[in-house]
């Protein structure tokens, strides 16, 4: 039996209700390897300490996401905001949503829409 898609609008608005209410200094500070971050699957948000959500993406695997670069950390040089100004927040996913992060993210896109990943689509 598959996940009802009234389901998926639930788990996506739950995550997204889990990402904006991590406080800032709750999150993950950029490092050089980002070795605090998870190495599991997840919904990240990249956040401003002054402007909130800027970006939410998926991974299969959180740390290695971020270790091998991101566009956004290049957008934050651009914004010139400081690196202590910038942390990222994690929720975990479980199977089965690990197989529905697609659709998932892509709910909370279209309810949240961070600033960057308008930015980051226009670049691409």
């Amino acid at each position: 039996m598959g996940i009802s898609q009234d389901s998926i609008h639930q788990e996506a608005l739950r995550i997204l209700d889990e990402l904006e209410s991590i406080s800032f200094k709750d999150c993950y500070p950029l490092s050089k390897d980002f070795s605090e971050l998870p190495s599991c699957p997840g919904i990240y948000a990249v956040k401003y300490r002054d402007s909130g959500i800027v970006y939410v993406g998926k991974s299969g695997h959180v740390r290695n996401r971020f270790k091998g670069g991101h566009k956004v950390l290049n957008w934050a040089l651009l914004d010139r905001v400081p690196p202590e100004d910038i942390r990222i927040a994690v929720v975990l996913l479980s199977y089965p949503w690990t197989r529905l992060s697609l659709q998932l993210e892509r709910i909370i896109l279209q309810v949240r829409r961070p600033s960057h990943n308008d930015r980051i689509a226009q670049e691409d």
